[in-house]
């Protein structure tokens, strides 16, 4: 006998609403650091700059890094765990204060992109620079550049993009629609049309 096999449902996606913390905040609340679910509004969060280089700043970027390796990603901002801080951790790598520019030769690759801030059903197709360069802080508060290519450039600035509140859903055309978030359309309706072009004004 031939058995069919019933249709699958989109995997259920709830959202979070987390509690913004300072960088002090973060450092010394005993748990994890926490994740963000799309619409938690704090991932709209446009962070404030870092301006305090202290042994909180440092205990908040450990967290931040095991928050990385526990949720699988390649690269984490600190307002995906609900900080207010212009701070991302990219591998072993800290950022804080990132600010990101084009490097020639200027040149946009094409990528499918996802976001473990949404729905598992969502990808976009992204044109990002190939190659960027970053000014940024150390955990010591010194000023550092360096220069990035392909992949980890790419990487970067998908983080950058969340420490400003940009999601990569902002940068697609149209709206964005998801099965297993079916609000995701109607909730970015109002914004899309801004977002979308503060999305390109992040690289400068």
């Amino acid at each position: 006998a031939l058995a069919l096999s019933a249709p699958t449902a989109p995997p259920h996606w709830e959202g979070t609403a987390l509690p913004v913390l300072s960088v002090r905040d973060a450092a010394r609340q005993r748990n994890e650091l926490p994740f963000a679910r799309f619409p938690d509004p704090v991932l709209r969060l446009d962070a404030h700059a870092v301006t305090a280089f202290d042994d909180d700043l440092a205990a908040t970027a450990q967290k931040l890094a095991r928050a990385r390796r526990r949720e699988g990603a390649v690269g984490l901002a600190a307002t995906q765990c609900g900080i207010d801080a212009q701070l991302v951790v990219l591998g072993d790598d800290v950022y804080v204060n990132p600010a990101l520019s084009s490097a020639r030769p200027v040149v946009f690759d094409v990528w499918r992109e996802t976001c473990l801030v949404l729905p598992p059903d969502v990808s976009v197709e992204t044109l990002r620079f190939r190659h960027v360069h970053v000014q940024f802080r150390d955990l010591h508060g010194r000023p550092r550049t360096t220069t990035l290519h392909g992949e980890r450039a790419r990487a970067v600035q998908h983080e950058v993009d969340h420490a400003h509140g940009i999601l990569i859903v902002d940068h697609a055309a149209d709206l964005v629609h998801s099965d297993a978030f079916p609000a995701l359309a109607r909730i970015e309706a109002p914004f899309h049309h801004d977002r979308s072009r503060r999305a390109w004004r992040v690289v400068e």
